[in-house]
């Protein structure tokens, strides 16, 4: 059964500036998010992880830098998933437009 979509979130950066993207993940529960590869033109990285919520189990939110060197716009989609799982649990598209 494919992983379901969720809504697509829509953000808007300024070529050559860093845009942090920020998704909730469930580390407890062994699901994290991987990012896809960078299009071309562009670079995408893991920056870290902070805490969502307060007390032992709580959520935690993933940060992701994106740059593009150029104006365009891109679709990326990251995978909530298990290190060990084939199949995600879910999928986040992300559209950015860069200006």
């Amino acid at each position: 059964m494919p992983a379901p979509d969720r809504p697509p979130l829509h953000l808007q950066a300024a070529a050559g500036q860093a845009l942090t993207i920020v998704l909730d993940a469930q580390p407890a529960a062994g699901l994290l998010w991987r990012a896809p590869a960078a299009p071309s033109g562009c670079h995408l990285v893991a920056d870290g992880q902070v805490a969502g919520g307060a007390g032992d189990g709580s959520a935690v939110q993933q940060r992701f830098l994106f740059t593009s060197t150029g104006a365009g716009s891109h679709t990326l989609k990251f995978l909530l998933q298990r290190p060990w799982g084939e199949t995600p649990a879910a999928v986040q598209p992300v559209l950015v437009d860069v200006r």
